[in-house]
């Protein structure tokens, strides 16, 4: 599976970007997106994902596939 995020919710400060350990998440046009073929939820880690919990939005804006 892969995180997905929800445009509508987005202010795309790109502190996601800054966080996603496997270079998922990126910028285009205004519009902040995750790469769903490289996203790994941050299965390695114990807190989950790192972009979700950095957020400002949280679960909000980032959501599971």
């Amino acid at each position: 599976m892969a995180m997905k995020i929800l445009v509508a919710e987005c202010s795309s400060c790109g502190d996601c970007i800054k966080v996603c350990p496997t270079g998922s998440i990126f910028e285009k046009g205004g519009i902040v997106k995750i790469k769903a073929d490289t996203c790994n939820e941050c299965e390695d880690g114990e807190d989950g994902p790192k972009c979700q919990s950095t957020c400002p939005s949280g679960d909000a804006c980032i959501v599971y596939m």
